[in-house]
């Protein structure tokens, strides 16, 4: 009985090490279609699956039953370019001396331009904010929506700020349904400002508000809509709104995959490109503008206390480099390939890594040696293990602090400016409420060496244009 085990087990084994190469190598030969939704300023906890005690999101949730939930995922910035700028080059946002959001990439590869080379049909719609030049044929754009749903530009559809966006999504997906495609869907929900129509607010009218619900770095929101005198039922209930319009367009674009038949043959990837923005008083938000900026501020006061997005445990948010500002939802779901209904606790990967696992994906040839970040394709795969490069984030100024995520441990040094160094394990600590580094004297010296070796090969100087603004 023993012999027979042994065997069982040994062949058992080889069957899944089988299996494992045949999906790794099926996955390079299909060329499967890849679709990218990307939401704006969405908290870690902002969707039903990840643990929102009161939002709606039954397309996600079911996106997630029907794939992996990842739970470690990082993105590269702060705020919206930088991020943006990690999925699209694989390298580190601080390693451009002039900023991408108004000079663009200059002579790095796109991921897009290797897949339009592999015969992908690759569009973008929605939110830019990659450069100069919103055009086809920008960074290989076979095809390049407007900006519908943008801050200042009119979004009365009753469907939500982003339908339009996913409309124009939709009409690419049907129109080139017979060929690998490669699309971008980056919508502006929920960035400020958050406007969701009348029956989607109708649709929370009983939600109401028990502090007690959420996790405590919440608490620092809801202290902030209180002192503003804020009604922070509907605050919440117009934010969840937002939201629920944003899943329902997803929705409809995922009926239209299956629809035509492509569910087996398409790689759905939905992610935000940074954690939740804070809520801030008037007065605050006001006196880090100019004066005209200031005023408007004042006039949109009311409508910033509906930022009401949730990080869950984590600190911080958008802006900073704790968990709650670069931790973000990763939901991906390939049918045959992606384990269905798994959620992912451990295995930390980052936007950094999209252009490396798309080369793998597809085989695409990487376009260079000097990539910041790595093949996670046997990670998507349900292969857990631990990564091999450190994470790092700085902004795009010289005197910014970095942070570096290795394994467990992080590290924000505050550089060239004052300040603390601080060390959280997050593997007790993933609130990052315990700055542990004088117990902990070597791990800490450790990734100081790493974070000024990596800060030393940075530029000198950044080059912005006058109306660059790296909070967008």
């Amino acid at each position: 009985m023993t012999r027979l085990f042994a065997f069982a087990i040994r062949s058992l084994l080889a069957g899944l090490l089988c299996t494992s190469t045949i999906t790794l190598a099926t996955a390079a030969d299909e060329k499967p279609n890849i679709v990218f939704i990307l939401a704006d300023d969405l908290g870690f906890a902002d969707l039903g699956c990840y643990g929102h005690p009161y939002a709606k999101t039954p397309a996600l949730d079911q996106l997630a039953k029907e794939g992996t939930a990842f739970r470690n995922f990082h993105v590269t910035g702060v705020t919206c370019c930088p991020s943006r700028t990690g999925f699209m080059t694989g390298k580190f946002p601080a390693t451009f001396r002039k900023y991408p959001a108004d000079h663009g990439f200059g002579d790095r590869v796109t991921v897009t331009q290797l897949l339009h080379g592999q015969g992908y049909r690759t569009g973008h719609f929605g939110k830019w904010h990659i450069g100069p030049d919103a055009k086809a044929g920008t960074y290989g754009f076979d095809a390049v929506g407007d900006e519908s749903g943008a801050e200042g530009r009119r979004h009365d559809d009753s469907r939500g700020r982003d339908a339009q966006i996913f409309d124009q999504a939709i009409a690419f997906i049907a129109d080139n349904k017979d060929r690998p495609f490669y699309l971008n869907v980056w919508g502006h929900i929920s960035h400020f400002q958050i406007d969701p129509p009348p029956a989607y607010v109708e649709r929370f009218k009983d939600v109401t508000v028990r502090e007690s619900d959420f996790a405590a770095p919440m608490q620092a929101k809801f202290d902030v809509v209180r002192r503003a005198g804020g009604d922070l039922n509907q605050h919440m209930r117009r934010y969840l709104a937002d939201v629920l319009s944003l899943d329902d367009s997803i929705g409809r674009l995922l009926a239209k995959i299956d629809e035509l038949g492509l569910r087996e043959k398409t790689v759905v990837v939905f992610s935000s490109d940074q954690g939740a923005a804070p809520v801030q008083l008037p007065a605050e938000a006001a006196g880090k503008k100019s004066a005209k900026a200031a005023k408007r501020t004042a006039e949109k006061a009311d409508a910033r206390l509906d930022l009401l997005g949730y990080v869950g445990d984590f600190r911080g948010g958008k802006h900073n480099m704790y968990e709650g500002g670069v931790r973000a939802p990763f939901i991906i779901r390939w049918p045959g390939h992606v384990p269905a209904g798994r959620v992912d606790e451990k295995s930390l990967f980052g936007g950094i890594d999209w252009l490396p696992t798309l080369c793998r994906l597809t085989g695409a040839k990487l376009p260079s040696t000097d990539l910041d970040g790595e093949d996670a394709l046997d990670i998507w795969l349900g292969q857990p293990r631990d990564r091999t490069k450190p994470l790092f984030w700085k902004t795009s100024t010289v005197r910014s602090n970095v942070a570096v995520l290795d394994g467990n441990w992080k590290l924000i040094w505050p550089g060239a400016k004052r300040g603390e160094t601080e060390l959280y394990d997050l593997a007790s600590d993933p609130g990052e409420t315990k700055n542990v580094a004088s117990q902990n004297p070597n791990v800490l010296s450790g990734l100081l060496a790493k974070a000024r070796a990596w800060d030393a090969t940075l530029p000198t100087e950044y080059v912005k244009s006058a109306a660059g603004d790296d909070s967008k």
